[in-house]
């Protein structure tokens, strides 16, 4: 019985170098693309993930701003805080009004810790978003909130021909 188990493992062996010597050599050292045309200071290996990340740190639309705060606004809160919504407040107009729904004045700290610390009928986005992103978020939500759903955010890169 034994002996069938190391006959397994170097079986097993052989077939994992088999297929580590089969793989191409750029396969084997994997090399950042050149394509680059943003963060191109970024570092090598971050530049390889570029598309992904600027996903993953909603940054597609804009770096900073704005226009950023509509990308997390469209990813983490309409969903709920949309024009169809029965229970989430609608956020259009929120800065113009003198309190949110949890009674306390509105005011870029109030809005901020929500975000933050959420509330009975709002998830709690301490660990989801960083200060950049609440700031980003709480500047769309005062500046440019809300759109209708039929509009959602433009992709930046889509060139119509």
């Amino acid at each position: 019985m034994k002996w069938r188990d190391a006959a397994r493992a170097l079986g097993l062996l052989a077939t994992c170098w088999f297929l580590i010597a089969a793989m191409p050599a750029h396969a084997q050292n994997p090399v950042a693309p050149p394509n680059v045309e943003w963060r191109q200071d970024s570092d090598p290996a971050q530049r390889y993930l570029q598309r992904s990340l600027e996903i993953f740190e909603f940054k597609r639309a804009a770096a900073a701003g704005v226009e950023r705060g509509r990308e997390i606004f469209y990813f983490k809160c309409w969903m709920c805080h949309n024009e169809f919504a029965k229970q989430a407040p609608r956020l259009d107009g929120l800065f113009k009004r003198e309190t949110m729904v949890m009674g306390m004045p509105v005011n870029e700290d109030n809005v901020k810790n929500q975000i933050r610390n959420g509330s009975p009928n709002m998830a709690s986005y301490k660990t989801t978003l960083g200060e950049a992103d609440i700031s980003d978020l709480v500047a769309f939500i005062r500046e440019k909130c809300c759109w209708d759903s039929d509009a959602p955010p433009l992709n930046p890169r889509y060139i119509a021909h």
